[in-house]
């Protein structure tokens, strides 16, 4: 094994031969799946849903091999944004599959769904970027909130960004194991007592999301291939840290998914959050109806239609593509290239 690689990784279960070979074919299957309809479905409009939550998964699960590899973390922050358009994709073809924008993209009652939407919470605080989190909020909310108060954790997270008189009130926690413990850090009144929750949370962290896909992933198989590993990550336990302003969490740095390195790097780069809450603008995603000129050059897409991706220059009329969906509204795709 090459030394640095062995030096800079952030978790010993990933070996240089894995994170070379299978990155590649990570980007591959993004790049594919962005715009192809997966092999499986009752009919074209699954098969484009299922592409488009294939390829944000894979997204997903790329930040956070490179994060598990040891890469920098700084342009983190940019492809962090590029899992969240991703999702914003397939959640159109998903409300236009099920005919019901009050579909929530990550399912409250699934340990997968649920466990991957605490770490892209976790991750917007950690990489200072809180102008997503309005974003994954209108994944989940449903029209005019309709999904509102859902999850306790998931509100405790959110009245960070945009206050407690905005967001709704529950005690309903729809994943107890391991999150309770959580909810407690996020709510108790001193830092001894928030750090003995954390302690908590971390210590029955994997053990308890015995039950979703990823787990026990680095153990090889009868061909000595480690599966689908990644990284495993608690980057929601890192943003409690954050926002409860712990300084000394060096009794956390014993849980091997407790994520140190990002924790130290966004009280290093606090001064990034103060320009996300002074710019929240920067989160609206740019729209257009039909009939109406571009406002902007680049590439935008419709749910209207499947495979819909195409460039258009600023004053140019927005065409209607038609079809059962309703309404022809573009929106501006954040991966531009």
């Amino acid at each position: 094994m090459n030394m640095e690689f062995h030096k800079k990784r952030r978790q010993q279960f990933l070996g240089e031969d894995r994170y070379r070979t299978t990155a590649p074919i990570l980007v591959d299957s993004i790049a594919y799946f962005d715009t192809n309809p997966y092999g499986s479905g009752r009919n074209q409009a699954e098969r484009d849903m299922l592409g488009r939550m294939s390829a944000a998964l894979d997204r997903f699960n790329m930040l956070t091999f490179k994060y598990t590899a040891g890469e920098p973390i700084e342009p983190l922050r940019s492809e962090l944004e590029q899992v969240v358009a991703a999702y914003e994709r397939y959640g159109e073809l998903l409300w236009s599959f099920r005919k019901d924008r009050n579909e929530v993209v990550f399912e409250f009652t699934s340990i997968d769904d649920y466990c991957q939407l605490m770490q892209l919470i976790g991750l917007c605080f950690l990489l200072h970027r809180r102008d997503l989190l309005p974003r994954l909020a209108a994944l989940q909310d449903g029209v005019d909130g309709t999904n509102g108060g859902c999850d306790v954790i998931y509100e405790e997270f959110m009245i960070h960004v945009v206050g407690p008189e905005k967001r709704y009130q529950t005690d309903h926690a729809c994943q107890i194991r391991p999150y309770e413990n959580l909810f407690y850090a996020l709510t108790e009144d001193t830092q001894a007592k928030q750090l003995k929750e954390l302690d908590l949370f971390l210590k029955h962290w994997y053990k308890d999301l015995a039950g979703t896909g990823w787990h026990d992933s680095h153990k090889p198989d009868e061909n000595g291939n480690q599966g689908g590993y990644y990284g495993y990550w608690s980057f929601e336990a890192g943003a409690a840290v954050l926002l409860l302003g712990i300084e000394d969490d060096s009794s956390l740095h014993k849980y091997l998914y407790y994520p140190k390195d990002l924790v130290a790097w966004a009280r290093e780069h606090a001064k990034l959050t103060q320009a996300d809450v002074a710019s929240p603008g920067h989160s609206l995603r740019l729209r257009c109806e039909a009939n109406q000129p571009c406002p902007k050059t680049g590439f935008w897409f419709t749910p209207a239609r499947a495979s819909s991706r195409q460039r258009f220059e600023a004053g140019q009329v927005m065409p209607e593509v038609g079809g059962d969906y309703g309404a022809t509204v573009w929106q501006w795709d954040e991966l531009q290239d």
